[in-house]
Protein backbone atom coordinates (compact mmCIF):
# COMPACT_ATOMS: atom_id res chain seq x y z
CA UNK A 1 0.00 0.00 0.00
CA UNK A 2 1.45 3.64 -0.84
CA UNK A 3 0.77 6.78 1.28
CA UNK A 4 -1.99 9.11 -0.46
CA UNK A 5 -0.75 12.75 -2.00
CA UNK A 6 -2.22 16.10 -1.49
CA UNK A 7 -0.62 18.74 -3.51
CA UNK A 8 -1.53 21.87 -2.07
CA UNK A 9 -1.91 25.50 -2.90
CA UNK A 10 -3.12 24.76 -6.55
CA UNK A 11 -3.57 28.35 -8.79
CA UNK A 12 -4.03 26.75 -12.17
CA UNK A 13 -5.08 24.46 -14.31
CA UNK A 14 -1.45 22.94 -15.67
CA UNK A 15 -0.46 22.19 -12.21
CA UNK A 16 -3.91 20.82 -11.32
CA UNK A 17 -3.72 18.02 -14.60
CA UNK A 18 0.04 17.28 -13.67
CA UNK A 19 -0.82 16.55 -10.37
CA UNK A 20 -3.66 14.35 -11.18
CA UNK A 21 -2.07 12.35 -13.92
CA UNK A 22 1.36 11.69 -11.43
CA UNK A 23 -1.15 10.10 -8.98
CA UNK A 24 -1.76 12.83 -6.46
CA UNK A 25 -5.05 11.82 -4.38
CA UNK A 26 -6.33 15.48 -3.28
CA UNK A 27 -5.77 18.71 -4.36
CA UNK A 28 -5.97 21.78 -2.10
CA UNK A 29 -7.39 25.57 -2.83
CA UNK A 30 -6.21 27.73 -0.63
CA UNK A 31 -8.82 30.06 0.79
CA UNK A 32 -7.16 31.78 3.62
CA UNK A 33 -6.84 35.44 2.86
CA UNK A 34 -3.49 36.62 4.26
CA UNK A 35 -1.97 33.51 2.50
CA UNK A 36 0.31 33.91 -0.86
CA UNK A 37 -1.36 30.64 -2.09
CA UNK A 38 -5.06 32.53 -1.77
CA UNK A 39 -6.98 31.78 -5.05
CA UNK A 40 -10.47 33.53 -5.22
CA UNK A 41 -13.33 31.01 -5.07
CA UNK A 42 -14.46 32.13 -8.48
CA UNK A 43 -10.94 30.82 -10.14
CA UNK A 44 -10.76 27.83 -7.90
CA UNK A 45 -14.24 26.86 -9.34
CA UNK A 46 -13.00 27.40 -13.12
CA UNK A 47 -10.46 24.47 -12.46
CA UNK A 48 -12.54 22.57 -10.25
CA UNK A 49 -15.01 22.18 -12.86
CA UNK A 50 -12.17 20.52 -15.56
CA UNK A 51 -11.26 17.95 -12.73
CA UNK A 52 -14.30 17.15 -10.61
CA UNK A 53 -14.48 13.60 -10.06
CA UNK A 54 -10.68 12.82 -10.99
CA UNK A 55 -9.29 13.56 -7.51
CA UNK A 56 -10.58 14.65 -4.13
CA UNK A 57 -10.86 18.41 -3.57
CA UNK A 58 -9.88 20.10 -0.19
CA UNK A 59 -10.26 24.00 0.93
CA UNK A 60 -8.06 25.17 3.39
CA UNK A 61 -9.44 27.85 6.08
CA UNK A 62 -8.63 29.46 8.98
CA UNK A 63 -10.32 30.90 11.36
CA UNK A 64 -13.65 31.58 8.77
CA UNK A 65 -16.65 32.31 9.81
CA UNK A 66 -18.78 29.08 9.51
CA UNK A 67 -21.09 30.41 6.86
CA UNK A 68 -18.58 31.43 4.87
CA UNK A 69 -16.81 27.90 4.59
CA UNK A 70 -20.26 26.13 4.13
CA UNK A 71 -20.62 28.88 1.84
CA UNK A 72 -17.57 27.74 -0.34
CA UNK A 73 -17.95 23.87 0.19
CA UNK A 74 -21.19 23.87 -0.95
CA UNK A 75 -20.76 25.80 -4.10
CA UNK A 76 -17.60 24.17 -5.08
CA UNK A 77 -18.88 21.28 -4.20
CA UNK A 78 -15.70 20.36 -2.04
CA UNK A 79 -14.90 16.98 -0.73
CA UNK A 80 -13.03 17.95 2.50
CA UNK A 81 -13.21 21.21 4.55
CA UNK A 82 -9.04 21.85 6.05
CA UNK A 83 -9.12 23.87 9.29
CA UNK A 84 -5.74 25.56 10.14
CA UNK A 85 -6.57 27.86 13.01
CA UNK A 86 -8.62 27.08 16.62
CA UNK A 87 -11.66 26.43 15.24
CA UNK A 88 -13.06 23.63 18.43
CA UNK A 89 -15.30 21.00 17.93
CA UNK A 90 -18.51 22.91 18.49
CA UNK A 91 -17.40 24.47 15.24
CA UNK A 92 -16.69 21.31 13.58
CA UNK A 93 -19.90 19.80 14.05
CA UNK A 94 -21.12 22.98 12.31
CA UNK A 95 -19.26 21.98 9.30
CA UNK A 96 -21.64 20.53 6.25
CA UNK A 97 -18.80 18.74 4.66
CA UNK A 98 -15.49 16.39 5.94
CA UNK A 99 -13.07 18.16 7.73
CA UNK A 100 -9.42 17.88 7.89
CA UNK A 101 -7.98 19.44 10.69
CA UNK A 102 -4.84 20.40 11.98
CA UNK A 103 -3.32 19.53 14.90
CA UNK A 104 0.49 20.69 16.56
CA UNK A 105 3.30 17.54 17.96
CA UNK A 106 1.50 17.74 21.65
CA UNK A 107 -2.20 16.97 20.37
CA UNK A 108 -3.86 14.95 22.93
CA UNK A 109 -6.64 12.92 21.03
CA UNK A 110 -10.42 14.21 22.04
CA UNK A 111 -13.43 14.00 20.76
CA UNK A 112 -13.15 16.44 17.62
CA UNK A 113 -15.14 14.66 14.98
CA UNK A 114 -12.70 15.19 12.12
CA UNK A 115 -12.49 12.88 9.32
CA UNK A 116 -8.42 12.96 9.23
CA UNK A 117 -5.98 15.18 10.82
CA UNK A 118 -3.00 17.12 9.29
CA UNK A 119 0.00 17.65 11.17
CA UNK A 120 2.14 20.85 10.18
CA UNK A 121 5.11 23.15 11.57
CA UNK A 122 3.55 25.96 14.29
CA UNK A 123 4.77 28.50 11.48
CA UNK A 124 3.52 26.88 8.02
CA UNK A 125 6.66 27.34 5.73
CA UNK A 126 8.85 28.27 8.37
CA UNK A 127 11.02 26.54 10.81
CA UNK A 128 12.29 23.41 12.15
CA UNK A 129 9.81 20.04 10.93
CA UNK A 130 7.75 18.22 13.38
CA UNK A 131 9.42 15.73 15.51
CA UNK A 132 9.32 12.76 13.31
CA UNK A 133 9.25 10.62 16.52
CA UNK A 134 6.44 12.21 18.08
CA UNK A 135 4.97 12.39 14.27
CA UNK A 136 5.26 8.32 14.33
CA UNK A 137 3.32 8.40 17.62
CA UNK A 138 0.42 10.14 16.03
CA UNK A 139 0.19 8.37 12.87
CA UNK A 140 -0.22 5.14 15.05
CA UNK A 141 -3.39 6.55 16.61
CA UNK A 142 -5.24 9.10 13.96
CA UNK A 143 -5.64 8.95 10.36
CA UNK A 144 -2.83 12.03 9.95
CA UNK A 145 -1.27 13.57 6.91
CA UNK A 146 1.96 14.87 7.13
CA UNK A 147 3.37 17.96 6.44
CA UNK A 148 5.73 21.05 6.78
CA UNK A 149 9.50 21.35 5.34
CA UNK A 150 8.49 18.03 2.73
CA UNK A 151 10.73 18.17 -0.32
CA UNK A 152 11.09 15.40 -3.57
CA UNK A 153 14.36 14.69 -1.65
CA UNK A 154 13.34 13.58 1.36
CA UNK A 155 9.52 12.90 1.00
CA UNK A 156 10.54 8.79 0.65
CA UNK A 157 12.72 8.85 4.00
CA UNK A 158 9.73 10.69 6.28
CA UNK A 159 7.42 8.39 4.87
CA UNK A 160 9.69 5.54 6.64
CA UNK A 161 9.69 7.26 9.68
CA UNK A 162 6.62 8.44 10.28
CA UNK A 163 4.10 6.09 8.27
CA UNK A 164 1.35 8.48 8.24
CA UNK A 165 -1.44 8.00 5.99
CA UNK A 166 -1.17 10.77 3.29
CA UNK A 167 1.34 13.40 2.62
CA UNK A 168 1.18 16.96 2.12
CA UNK A 169 3.29 19.55 0.43
CA UNK A 170 3.04 23.11 -1.00
CA UNK A 171 6.41 25.45 -0.91
CA UNK A 172 8.42 21.90 -1.21
CA UNK A 173 7.25 21.58 -5.11
CA UNK A 174 7.67 25.21 -5.88
CA UNK A 175 10.07 27.28 -7.65
CA UNK A 176 10.51 30.89 -7.07
CA UNK A 177 6.35 30.53 -5.60
CA UNK A 178 5.36 29.22 -8.15
CA UNK A 179 4.14 25.80 -8.81
CA UNK A 180 6.88 23.47 -10.26
CA UNK A 181 5.63 20.52 -12.37
CA UNK A 182 8.50 18.55 -12.40
CA UNK A 183 8.91 19.09 -9.02
CA UNK A 184 4.62 17.67 -8.34
CA UNK A 185 5.83 14.91 -10.31
CA UNK A 186 8.94 14.18 -9.02
CA UNK A 187 7.69 14.72 -5.02
CA UNK A 188 4.36 11.98 -6.42
CA UNK A 189 6.98 9.38 -7.77
CA UNK A 190 9.09 9.32 -4.18
CA UNK A 191 6.19 9.40 -2.50
CA UNK A 192 4.13 6.81 -3.53
CA UNK A 193 7.30 4.64 -4.36
CA UNK A 194 7.14 3.99 -0.26
CA UNK A 195 5.18 0.81 0.15
CA UNK A 196 4.42 0.61 3.50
Amino acid sequence: MSVKVKICGIRNIQAARVAIQAGADFLGFNFVQSSKRYINPVAALEIINLIRGEVKIVGVFQDAEISEVNRIASELKLDFVQLHGQENTEYIEKVKVSVIKAIKENYQPDKINAKYFLLDRHKRGQGEMVDLEKANVLAADLPLFYAGGLTPDNVATIIKKVNPFAVDVASGIETDHYQDTKKIKLFIRNAKGVNL
